[in-house]
């Protein structure tokens, strides 16, 4: 298999298209992302990074917790989505916003959750609550298609588009 799977890239994607500020996670996080990079981590470096995350997120780190799925989600090729998904469920639960959007687009168009518009639109307003980038946008898409069971609504579409615009400007002024 890949190192980049279908599932494994759009996790990574969301966690660099994220607008909110991530979670701290110790050291897992920053060790986390070089693996999702490399077209062929070495072994021992996976198992190493492995074990900090499971401590991170034995300890309850709910960052770690969720990075602790890209194990199971391709990274080193392993592929078990259905050991990620209680992963990722539970770093959902406890508020990590890339979590919460992986729930909701699979609840919407992926193969690993089964359809449910109604779970997805819950799980991508708690994301966007959180000013997930990627959810505030499938939000404003969503009023103003009237999608995920919504009606069109030109105003909440706006409202979140606005939403955006504030997190763009935070993140310009916090680079500057």
């Amino acid at each position: 298999m890949r190192l980049c799977s279908s599932l494994l890239c759009s996790l990574l994607l969301l966690g660099l298209s994220s607008g909110a500020a991530p979670a701290l996670a110790g050291e897992c996080r920053a060790q986390v992302r070089p693996l999702l990079l490399a077209s062929n981590p070495a072994p021992e470096a996976l198992q190493q990074v492995q074990s900090l995350c499971r401590a991170e997120a034995d300890a309850g780190d709910a960052e770690a917790t969720y990075q602790l799925a890209f194990f199971a989600l391709g990274l080193g090729g392993n592929w078990q989505p259905e050991q990620a998904i209680p992963l990722l469920r539970s770093a959902a639960d406890r508020g990590v916003t890339e979590a919460q959007y992986w729930l909701a687009w699979q609840s919407e168009s992926g193969p690993e959750l089964p359809h449910d518009p109604a779970i997805a639109l819950g799980w991508y307003e708690k994301a966007a609550a959180g000013r997930h980038r990627l959810a505030l946008q499938r939000l404003a898409d969503a009023w103003e298609r009237g999608e995920l069971g919504l009606p069109v609504n030109a105003r909440k579409a706006l409202d979140y588009r606005v939403q955006i615009r504030r997190c763009e400007e935070e993140l310009a002024r916090k680079s500057e």
